[in-house]
């Protein structure tokens, strides 16, 4: 009786799916994220009509950058952690800058982050690692913030940003956190110097010179940094691909030249923080926003500085800008519209149309309001996201065109298009949805399709560009994908 009794027990617990084992008791991190969203009343559990074979519905591009939201923790829950580290890995250090906003999306989405777990914590540093890479500074404090506080794994980055602030004591003070100490060789020589402990510094370095625990390339950066800017101006070194922060630092302190070429365009945010000089912040600043690193709210609060430059251009997009906000003070119609005329074209050539139509969208859309309709105001307004009621269409170019069409979702009136402008258009006109895309939908792994698209939208391929336009309008970023087609034909 009591071994029936055993039995019915054990059928039940079955029936009812209860944990037999500690290994199923444990909850996977999708499950723990299920069980968080149904104990808040706050937030709606996402339905699964969400995905269909084919395309999925989601939030738009406008939602991403202006809003700060990410994509959904339910895009990469099915996929496998270290596949979703692989191909984070292969998006690209300098990439276009009509995706850098959906990039930084994907690389601050939820994913799973848990430290303690070998999978989950190589995810996480690829994902740190990528957005310092990129320059996304305020994104990758954050990051850290919120999953590494105590710095368990991201001393190094910790340390670099710190440098790149310019806040070499807090950089230096991190090691003297217990638990924390992860210096190299070099950061300690680097900080025993900016402590003013020049002799104990000459000796680590010399003792590691002995004990050859220092490689040739180190020893000359670091014989840099221990001796006088009279002995650099002297010094011949052979600058390497891979510079590092630190490395970077060093010779900017001994005004070292470097080539451009060896230079990530994100380090020149350390020299952002280290000058006063309007002229250089500009210059640097103009950079920085054409690879999307810094904000058209940084870069056009230089050009408004009373202070005087010197470069021929500088000097025209400057005094443009303040003609241009002089006549938006006085509220004269004729001279907003004839300056914003000006300065697009002045900023077009030097491929900053999109920051300077954010910046100006208000202004804009104040004068279309008033019957404003120009070729200005169409690629104005197509650059900044705002064409939803875009009125007539206006004819310039064939790549004009086809961003109106992409706008409008309307191809009728489409000719004479280049080899670029018809692979474009035809994303959207008659896209060719991949079998392989949809599998992965179906499979719930819809944010390996939205990082794959980006890849593929790296490519100068046609066919490629394309297929990654495709895929994202497969993984439900139709929004995405037309903000993206609509900046790569206007800035072409």
């Amino acid at each position: 009786m009591i071994r029936i009794k055993c039995l019915c027990l054990l059928l039940f617990l079955i029936i009812l799916g209860l944990p037999l084992s500690a290994e199923d008791a444990e909850p996977s991190w999708l499950n723990k994220k299920i069980l968080k969203l149904e104990n808040s009343p706050d937030i709606e559990t996402p339905s699964s009509n969400l995905i269909t074979n084919r395309i999925v519905n989601t939030i738009n591009l406008s939602d991403l950058a202006e809003e700060n939201l990410t994509l959904p923790y339910y895009y990469w829950s099915w996929s496998k952690i270290e596949d979703l580290t692989s191909k984070i890995d292969s998006i690209y250090l300098e990439p276009k800058v009509q995706l850098r906003e959906l990039i930084v999306s994907v690389l601050t989405s939820e994913m799973p982050a848990n430290i303690e777990i070998p999978k989950e914590a190589n995810l996480y540093i690829a994902r740190l690692n990528k957005l310092l890479e990129l320059g996304q500074y305020k994104e990758a404090q954050t990051f850290i913030n919120i999953n590494d506080p105590n710095l368990t794994l991201s001393y190094q980055q910790q340390f670099e940003l710190n440098l790149l602030k310019g806040n070499d004591t807090l950089a230096c003070s991190q090691s003297k956190i217990e638990g924390t100490n992860n210096n190299t060789l070099k950061q300690k020589l680097y900080c025993l110097n900016h402590e003013g402990k020049q002799s104990e510094a000459r000796i680590v370095f010399e003792t590691a010179k002995i004990l050859n625990k220092i490689e040739d390339y180190d020893t000359y950066i670091i014989e840099l940094l221990l001796n006088s800017k009279e002995f650099a101006q002297s010094y011949i070194i052979d600058i390497k691909n891979n510079l590092s922060i630190l490395d970077y630092i060093i010779l900017q302190k001994n005004d070292i030249k470097i080539e451009d070429k060896f230079i990530p365009t994100s380090f020149l945010f350390y020299n952002l923080s280290q000058t006063y000089d309007i002229e250089k912040k500009l210059i640097i600043s103009e950079k920085l926003a054409k690879f999307g690193i810094i904000s058209n709210l940084q870069l056009f609060k230089f050009y408004k500085e009373s202070d005087i430059v010197n470069d021929k251009a500088l000097i025209k997009r400057k005094k443009c800008v303040n003609e241009l906000e002089l006549s938006i003070l006085k509220q004269s119609s004729d001279d907003i519209r004839k300056n914003l005329v000006k300065c697009l074209s002045l900023f077009q050539k030097i491929g900053l149309s999109a920051d300077y139509s954010k910046y100006y969208r208000t202004t804009v859309l104040a004068e279309v309001n008033t019957g404003w309709e120009t070729p200005t105001s169409v690629k104005m307004r197509l650059l900044s996201k705002d064409y939803s009621s875009l009125k007539i269409e206006l004819t310039e170019n064939s790549n004009f065109n086809s961003a109106q069409s992409i706008a409008r979702n309307n191809f009728t009136k489409l000719n004479g298009l280049t080899a670029f402008e018809k692979s474009i258009t035809d994303s959207f006109k008659d896209p060719k949805y991949k079998d392989h895309n949809a599998s992965l939908i179906d499979q719930g792994k819809i944010g390996e399709v939205i990082i794959s698209s980006i890849i593929l939208l790296e490519s100068e391929d046609l066919n490629k560009m394309q297929n990654g336009l495709i895929a994202l309008i497969q993984a439900g970023l139709i929004d995405v994908a037309r903000d993206i087609a609509i900046r790569l034909l206007v800035e072409s």
